[in-house]
């Protein structure tokens, strides 16, 4: 049996494992290298923050400050304003790059999600950078 372009397009099946297996290759040239380099960064930045704030001892000064949600969160927010600014600049890096993270594994796994419902294809789903 001879296979071509149209016998993939009428075998909804064959088409769907095609296309599983060209977003696989995919995503481990382009998608797979920014998501490795973004989880060192964000252990190495953690490892920064942690070096400079002991979360346990804030953890429990926030605990003995605080009676109710509200109060620990605002415990949280004085705190760090306090920090100095190498330390609040340590946190805020860590934010902005756990942000990266997550919105580039998102939209890796929604294109996961579209390819594998075979609703579009992998041309229509650039990966941004």
């Amino acid at each position: 049996m001879r296979i071509g372009l149209h016998t993939i397009g009428a075998n909804p099946s064959l088409s769907a494992r095609v296309m599983r297996r060209v977003y696989a290759v995919w995503f481990w040239r382009n998608v797979a290298p920014l998501l490795a380099v973004e989880v060192i960064l964000l252990a190495g930045v953690a490892v920064g923050v942690l070096t400079h704030i002991s979360l346990r001892h804030i953890f429990l000064n926030a605990l003995s400050a605080s009676g109710d949600a509200r109060s620990f969160f605002q415990f949280f927010v004085d705190n760090f304003f306090v920090k100095s600014i190498q330390t609040r600049l340590l946190v805020a890096v860590y934010l902005v790059l756990a942000a990266f993270f997550v919105r580039d594994l998102r939209a890796a796994l929604h294109r996961l999600e579209a390819i594998g419902g075979g609703k579009i294809g992998l041309a229509a789903l650039p990966f941004r950078r």
